[in-house]
């Protein structure tokens, strides 16, 4: 499967939007479910335009630049900006691992949701929900990704 407008028959889409909805949570003050509709809007805006929900791609047609640094255990990824263009660092570690998807499409999270701000400027108060959003962008491409590869979302096979 791949993503689009156009080539998206009617039962994809009905696919795409129940991963979506599934995807997205969180919890307000009374501990209830609600959505992050930020986040959700520009996922499916970077997916369809990009015709992939696959962090690496997707890097690749915005031009952003992958590079693979030895941290040491921590931290597994980073966003830099040189020149005001960013830089997505990640831990040589997980260069093997399936966790680099997850920890790249996280890093793209920051430069979609948050363009231009560094995790060293947004100071206590803000870095929980710069982080969040990130989480939530990383894992609604991880769900889309899953579709993308297999044609089915994950709850079809445990039905």
């Amino acid at each position: 499967m791949t993503y689009g407008g156009e080539g998206l028959t009617d039962e994809e889409q009905k696919q795409v939007r129940r991963v979506l909805e599934g995807l997205f949570f969180g919890t307000n003050r009374n501990k209830k479910i609600v959505a992050n509709n930020f986040v959700r809007e520009m996922v499916k805006s970077i997916v369809f335009n990009n015709g992939t929900a696959d962090p690496f791609l997707i890097t690749e047609k915005l031009d952003i630049e992958i590079r693979w640094e030895a941290f040491g255990p921590h931290p597994l990824g980073q966003t830099a900006y040189f020149d005001k263009c960013p830089i997505i660092l990640l831990n040589e570690s997980i260069r093997d691992s399936v966790q680099r998807n997850f920890t790249c499409g996280h890093e793209l999270g920051h430069i979609i949701c948050q363009p231009g701000i560094t995790g060293y400027q947004t100071g206590r108060l803000s870095h929980g929900t710069c982080e969040y959003e990130a989480n939530q962008f990383a894992t609604a491409l991880m769900g889309l990704l899953y579709v993308e590869e297999n044609g089915y979302g994950p709850k079809a096979i445990m039905t």
